[in-house]
Formats: structure tokens, sequence, C-alpha cells
């Protein structure tokens, strides 16, 4: 299947059971009528460090985010006009809100809901879309078209030459992710290896953690700088201190590193996060593998 047609089959059934925000979206998808603008709905975008908004529609290539106000979030008028605030400074993208109604009180002081028209609703809508066509023309040659499926092919990265962390370079599987090397994941039966080793390259390997695998925690910290690594307690082939003594009397090892993460439409992927390396004092402080980045960019030689 066409990737991008996946994709927004996969965005319209997860918004489905949102009627009013599923509705508007969908008519602004038809309008734009432009598939080289990448839409993005209930984008998570961290407000402060213990805080975190979920905007209705987001347009990563314009910085663009859209809100989709129903009538009961005339009830919480502040606490959307913080948070939008908030979303607006952190992300330094452009606020378009698209308001379906409001709430009044009725006879015992009841809330009473009013719906606006269908075709002020569309008018909106209309104001919306010649917005977001404004911002591609005065982009011009600056637009880069929404184009995953191309970026996630092998050929597209050997054509590159490299792999840079704030590109978010990104494959599908680890034989892809091997092969943009020029070489193949090893098999041990019917598991697979969480890494090869790069060719001509005695001391780099491809590694490829899970941070949903059962039997080893990988976790990347919050900055992106650093990878934790050890057994889970599950995993009875070895300890943890065991795991930290092995790699600490190893000799150094560096990781071309692809997180594999699975994104909120449930497509999964191995993402480029940088070069990293053993930071020995902080893995023995902390008694578990640190692995540290020691570059977010990586030069193929392809």
């Amino acid at each position: 299947m066409d990737y991008k047609l996946e994709y927004m089959e996969r965005l319209f059934a997860k918004i489905s059971k949102k009627k009013t925000e599923c509705y508007v979206i969908n008519r602004i998808w038809h309008q734009l009528n432009d598939d080289r603008v990448k839409f993005v709905v209930q984008q998570y975008i961290r407000r402060t460090q213990d805080k975190y908004a979920l905007a209705d529609l987001y347009l990563p290539q314009l910085h663009i985010f859209i809100e989709i106000n129903e009538p009961f979030h005339k009830n919480n008028v502040e606490v959307d006009r913080i948070r939008n605030e908030e979303i607006i400074n952190k992300t330094h993208s452009t606020l378009r809100v698209i308001d379906c109604g409001n709430v009044t009180k009725g006879e015992d002081d009841k809330d009473v809901i009013h719906w606006k028209p269908l075709d002020e609703i569309h008018r909106q809508v209309t104001d919306v879309v010649n917005f977001i066509k404004q911002r591609v023309a005065e982009l011009g040659e600056n637009f880069k078209p929404w184009d995953d499926a191309s970026t996630l092919t092998v050929e597209y990265h050997r054509k590159k030459g490299y792999l840079k962390v704030e590109d978010n370079e990104c494959l599908r599987t680890t034989d892809d992710v091997a092969a943009v090397f020029g070489t193949k994941p090893k098999h041990r039966g019917f598991l697979r290896a969480s890494g090869a080793a790069v060719p001509g390259k005695k001391t780099e390997i491809i590694w490829w953690p899970n941070t949903t695998h059962k039997r080893w925690h990988n976790e990347i910290s919050e900055d992106g700088m650093f990878i934790y690594e050890y057994p889970e307690e599950e995993n009875k082939s070895v300890t943890q201190s065991e795991h930290l003594k092995q790699w600490l009397s190893a000799p150094e090892e560096t990781r071309i590193t692809f997180l594999r993460y699975k994104d909120d439409l449930g497509f999964c992927f191995y993402r480029f996060v940088g070069v990293f390396r053993l930071n020995k004092e902080r893995s023995k402080h902390e008694n578990k593998c640190v692995w540290e980045r020691i570059s977010d960019t990586y030069q193929l030689n392809v």
C-alpha cells in the first residue's frame, strides 16, 4: 500500500471517535488538496518540565498548529489560553483556532450548548486552508514537501551519504538499517541480533536497541545524550553487574545507533539517534551501561 495512503487512513482512524475534530480535519485535508503538506494529529508537545499538551492538528513543515474548539472548551477559556501560549513559546509555531460553538447558562444555572452553523465552521476552515496555502507560497523553494516514503528507503540514505540526528533519519526494518551500511543483520535461530558490524570498521557496530524489549531495558535520556542499557529482572542469562563488568573490560566500541520506536499511528521505525560510546565512569557510578552520544552525525562510506 502507498505509504501516504496508509498514513492518512491510520490518522483518520485514530481520531474517528472525536467526531467534530475528525470532520474538521477531514475537511481541511480535502479542501487543501495538497499531499505535500504533512498532517500530524494529537501531537505531543512538552509545555513545561512536568506538563504536556496534545495539539489537535500540527503541520510540522509550516510550524502551524490548529485547535478545534468544541463548545465545552468555553468552560476552560483561561486554561486553554495559557496552554496555547505555552505551546507557541515552546514550538515557535503559529496558532489557528476553529471555533465550533459556545456554552451559556440557562435555567437553574445549567450549561446550554450552542453549536455554530455548518456554514460558519466551513468559513473558518476555508480561512485556515487559505492561510496554509499562503505559508507554503511564502516559503517558495524553501518548502520541503512531505516525502517520508522516499526518505525511508535505503537508496535515499546511501545517496545522501551521511546520517544526522536533526534530520530525523528513519528506516522501517533492521534489514534496511544494515543495508545502508552494505551489510545484513545476523540471525540466531528465529531470533535476530541487536546489531551488526560495520564493514571495514573494526570498532564500529550498528546498534538498534528496542525500548520495549522484554529482556533488555533500553532507555534514552530526554535530551538524547545518553542511552541506559541493562538486563531486565526476567532476563536470567546475565545479571546487571555481570553485564556491566563484561562491557567495562571489553575493547572500546562505537555504536551507530538506531532506536526502535512506534509512532502514534502504530508505524514502527528505527530512528538514527547518534553515535555512542560507553561512559565508563558514569556506568560504574550507576551500576549499568551508560552509552554517551559523541556525535550527532555519521559519515557513510558507501
